[in-house]
């Protein structure tokens, strides 16, 4: 086995939701930095950022 294979897979945490679309981050920076860029090149997108783990809603940008 390779050294550098984790041994179990880390959980992304943070979910961004764009129209029916999502991507998962790690890290609560990488996904909101990543809403606001979609908001700004889709204004009339619904984005939001949800923690899968509490299923709490961190931002939410409806315009």
């Amino acid at each position: 086995m390779n050294a550098l294979t984790p041994t179990k897979l880390v959980e992304c945490p943070f979910e961004v939701r764009v129209e029916g679309l999502h991507d998962r981050f790690y890290d609560v920076r990488d996904a909101v930095a990543v809403a606001k860029q979609v908001k700004a090149t889709k204004r009339a997108a619904d984005v939001v950022v949800i923690d899968t783990r509490t299923k709490k809603l961190v931002i939410k940008d409806d315009g």
